[in-house]
C-alpha cells in the first residue's frame, strides 16, 4: 500500500477522489491527509506511539535502515507477523501466523497505472504434500472478524468485485519524474 494513494490509484489528498471512494464505501468522509509510509510507521513504533503492529513478508535487511527497524520492532507493544518461514520479524513477534507462499495463492494487484493485474496460483492444492496455508487476505479477514471489525472482503472473489466496483481513477495523476533514471550497470565484456 502506498500512503499517498486510495484504491484505483486515486490521490489521497484529492477531494474528488476522496468523495468517490467515500460514496462507494458508504461513509461520510475519508481523511484529508496521507497515511504513514514504512519509515513513519517504524518511527511511530520506535517512539512507543503504536500499541500493536502487523508485519507481513518484510525482510528487515531490505529496509533502508535495518538497525532502526530492529529497534522499532523491539519497542512496539504487540507484534504480529504474517510469515511463511522464520525471519527477523518473526523472531521479534508475539504471534506468528502462517500464510501461503506466493506460488500457492492466486491474487490481484494494481500496477502503477492503476490497472488490475490478476494472477493464478502456480501450485494447486493437489500438487502439495502439506495442507495449504491460508492467504494473507484470509488471515487478515479472520483477524478482523476476531476484533469485530467488518472488512467485507472474505475471499478473493469479493476483493476482485470491490476493485471492479471502485474502478480506476480517471483524474490527474502524479507528474513524470523530473530526472532521467541512471543507466543500468552492465557487466564488463
Amino acid at each position: 500500500a502506498l500512503p499517498s494513494l486510495l484504491p484505483g490509484g486515486r490521490p489521497a489528498t484529492d477531494p474528488r477522489a476522496r468523495e468517490e471512494v467515500a460514496a462507494i464505501w458508504g461513509v461520510a468522509d475519508l481523511p484529508h491527509r496521507y497515511g504513514r509510509d514504512t519509515g513513519q510507521i517504524l518511527a511511530a513504533a520506535a517512539d512507543g506511539e503504536l500499541q500493536a503492529l502487523l508485519v507481513a513478508g518484510v525482510e528487515i535487511a531490505d529496509l533502508p535502515d535495518p538497525a532502526r527497524a530492529r529497534a522499532a520492532l523491539a519497542e512496539v507493544g504487540f507484534l504480529v507477523s504474517l510469515e511463511l518461514r522464520p525471519s527477523e520479524v518473526s523472531e521479534h513477534a508475539d504471534v506468528v501466523l502462517p500464510v501461503a507462499a506466493v506460488a500457492e495463492k492466486a491474487g490481484t494487484f494494481l500496477n502503477w497505472e492503476g490497472r488490475v493485474r490478476s494472477f493464478e496460483a502456480a501450485l494447486k492444492p493437489d500438487q502439495m504434500t502439506r495442507r495449504p496455508a491460508p492467504s494473507d487476505l484470509r488471515v487478515l479477514q479472520m483477524l478482523a472478524d476476531t476484533m469485530d471489525v467488518h472488512l467485507g472482503l472474505p475471499d478473493l472473489r469479493t476483493a476482485h468485485a470491490e476493485l471492479d466496483r471502485l474502478g480506476a481513477w480517471r483524474g490527474p495523476h502524479a507528474d513524470d519524474p523530473a530526472e532521467s533514471a541512471a543507466p543500468l550497470p552492465r557487466p564488463a565484456a
